[in-house]
């Protein structure tokens, strides 16, 4: 080999190895650059990231248990709009259970994923009842302590959201009880792989 052969050679393993190297300095600034850009906005710039969220009924912090009202009431295996009724169920009660029922139709084919229960604290009187049996059939009675849900909201009628693993995540007033509750339950029901 030549003089000239083997310096030519030698340079293009150099050329080789410095194209070699740019390659792998790109591809780590590839990988760094995006964990370098979180960092810096998440320590120095935190008034750029979004502080909304996209749920629209009021979201409870923490999550209230409902094993602290009953045990088996978080067993429930399925997602489930809980209502806070009394004795019985004035104008705007009934306009809540309207809307939930409507809402859970709305589901279409996810509705058997959602349940409807009745909390009450007192047995219900006898043409609430007639009411539920005609109107609300597959609305479940249930006679139990609700004053630590009472103390969540001071909004009546107040409808709550809680998930199959008994955790009451969301709450709604009358005016959220609608299409927002709708919209919230099919973005749950489409992430969620449980209930």
């Amino acid at each position: 080999m030549t003089e000239q052969q083997s310096q030519g050679t030698g340079a293009s393993t150099a050329n080789s190895r410095s194209n070699s190297r740019i390659k792998l300095l790109l591809l780590m600034a590839i990988a760094f650059a995006p964990l370098l850009v979180a960092y810096a906005t998440f320590f120095y710039f935190p008034e750029v990231i979004p502080k909304g969220t996209t749920n629209n009924g009021e979201l409870i912090q923490p999550p209230f248990q409902a094993e602290a009202l009953a045990a088996d009431l978080a067993q429930q295996p399925s997602w489930t709009l809980l209502h806070l009724g009394a004795s019985s169920c004035p104008t705007d009660c009934q306009q809540a259970l309207y809307l939930s029922r409507q809402v859970v139709a709305g589901l279409g084919k996810d509705s058997d994923r959602v349940a409807r229960l009745l909390l009450t604290p007192t047995p219900l009187a006898p043409a609430f009842t007639a009411f539920i049996a005609k109107e609300h059939p597959s609305l479940q009675v249930r006679l139990l302590n609700t004053s630590p849900l009472e103390a969540i909201s001071t909004t009546r009628p107040l409808i709550l959201l809680m998930d199959p693993n008994g955790n009451i995540l969301l709450h709604y007033n009358l005016e959220t009880a609608g299409k927002p509750l709708l919209e919230d339950l099919k973005h749950l029901l489409r992430l969620s792989k449980i209930g």
